[in-house]
Order: structure tokens, then sequence, then C-alpha cells
């Protein structure tokens, strides 16, 4: 048994979510996104010629226990030109950040569209904000630090 392929766990005795996964039409292009602007780290990328698509898991820690997002890139599919439909099903990644507006600035500066502005839900709550990833996925940020004055 290769511990490799039990990187989620091998002797788990609670059920916990482990990543989602989204569809990607270039996958250099989304780990310019999801690791170099919003600064998360590739724990592993494989490339699987007999089925003729890449994986590459990304994650803000150094290991798989804080959950990760699959990034898939199927080689020969025409959504790589056309774009893939996102359907009425899919909502959102919510990825937690220390300071939303100082985020939305740095994306903004990196050219990344902010689709919703940083704001307060509710008195007293965090700052969020919304922005596309490459492929259209909308990312929610969540403030998650009381340290940075949010908006």
């Amino acid at each position: 048994m290769s511990d490799d392929l039990w990187v989620w766990g091998s002797n788990a005795t609670e059920p916990r979510i482990l990543h989602a996964m989204i569809r990607v039409a270039d996958l250099e292009r989304s780990l310019g996104f999801y690791c170099g602007a919003l600064g998360m780290r590739k724990l592993v990328q494989h490339d699987v010629p007999a089925g003729k698509f890449s994986i590459a898991f990304v994650s803000f820690s150094s290991d798989y226990e804080s959950g990760a997002i699959e990034l898939t890139h199927n080689w020969e599919s025409p959504a790589n030109d056309e774009g893939y439909s996102h359907g009425s099903g899919y909502g959102h990644i919510a990825i937690g950040v220390p300071d939303v507006p100082g985020t939305c600035a740095r994306l903004r500066s990196a050219g990344i569209d902010i689709t919703v502005e940083p704001k307060i839900l509710f008195p007293g709550g965090p700052s969020l904000a919304f922005v596309k990833d490459p492929d259209g996925y909308s990312i929610e940020l969540i403030q998650t630090s009381r340290d940075y004055p949010g908006i």
C-alpha cells in the first residue's frame, strides 16, 4: 500500500470535508490565480494520459487536513475554448482571509475582477466580498481577523 494514495487519511473515524472539485479550461492560468493571486499552495499535480486529464490540489496549508480545491483540466474538452457552464446549482467557494479590503485591493491591482465589493452583511460581522477566478467561478472572501478595520 502506497502512503501517497492515502493522503486524505487511512485511520479516520469521523467524517469531514476533503475537497471541492471544479473543472478549469487552463490549469496553469488557474494555478496562477489560486496560488499566485490568492496565495494557496499546490499540494500535488497528477497528469493522467490514459484519461486525458490533469488534476492539481491546492490548499492554504502544506497538507490535506484543512481542506483543498481540486482543479481538474480535461485535455480535450470543448469547454477549454468555449468555457464551462456553471449551471444553476453552483454557488461559490468561500476562502477566509484576514483583511478583505486589502486582499481585494491586491487582487484588483493584479487585474482580477471584484464582482461584489467589500461589505458587511450584519452589524458587527466580518467583511466579505466576491471575486471571479479565471474560469468565472465565484469565490467569496470572508474576513477572518478582527485586527483589520474591515470596511
